[in-house]
């Protein structure tokens, strides 16, 4: 009876417990993520200017320094990054300066695969004036136009001097050579914002980058 018992107490344990199986995990390689905050300097293969630049048009550049992560290339030399144009703006006629608003949003790895990317302008080769996250700003022509209105002062005083031989004519001259400067000023629109085809400019990930 005894015997019987213990055999039945053996077949329920081993019921409940059921058969046990050894999982070993599989090792999975870490990815290779390139953290956020990381510069990734690349060179414009186009270029582009605030004269003809329109919203949507395609900018086109190349990596020039090699990124890493985990002590290995994620982002070789020469890979291709896509962007556009956000916003363009000429300079005015009076005041005002040129700009541009650039969004790079692809890299292009060489195997093919595409990789979206979210990062803002850092340094661009050549560009005096940032403007936000993503924009560049030319130069301003306020001295340029001073230049010209005082150069027509000159000139039209000059001239008032030899026809007039007064005084009175000098001021005259200097008067109508400043009207004909600001007039040349007012017909002028300022300089555009020119990036060249090789213009550095740095982009930096506002998010990480998985490989």
């Amino acid at each position: 009876m005894n015997s019987l018992l213990l055999a039945l107490i053996l077949v329920a344990s081993t019921t409940e417990q059921g058969p046990r199986t050894l999982q070993v995990p599989q090792e999975i390689a870490p990815p290779n993520v390139v953290p956020e905050g990381t510069v990734i300097p690349v060179s414009l293969m186009n270029q582009i200017s605030s004269e003809h630049a329109e919203e949507g048009d395609g900018v086109y550049a190349q990596t020039i320094f090699p990124v890493t992560a985990g002590n290995e290339i994620v982002i070789p030399v020469g890979t291709y990054v896509q962007g556009r144009i956000v916003n363009a703006t000429r300079p005015g006629r009076v005041s005002g300066k040129a700009e541009m608003t650039i969004n790079f949003h692809t890299l292009i790895l060489d195997n093919g695969v595409t990789l979206p990317i979210f990062g803002t302008l850092g340094g661009v080769g050549g560009v005096v004036e940032r403007a936000g996250e993503a924009g560049v700003r030319g130069d301003s022509t306020r001295g340029q136009d001073v230049t010209v209105v005082g150069t027509r002062s000159i000139t039209g005083a000059g001239i008032g001097a030899i026809a007039g031989r007064s005084a009175r004519g000098v001021l005259t001259g200097a008067g109508v050579g400043a009207a004909a400067g600001v007039t040349e000023v007012l017909l002028t629109r300022g300089e555009d914002l020119v990036l060249s085809r090789g213009t550095v400019i740095e982009i930096v990930l506002d998010s990480p980058l998985e490989r």
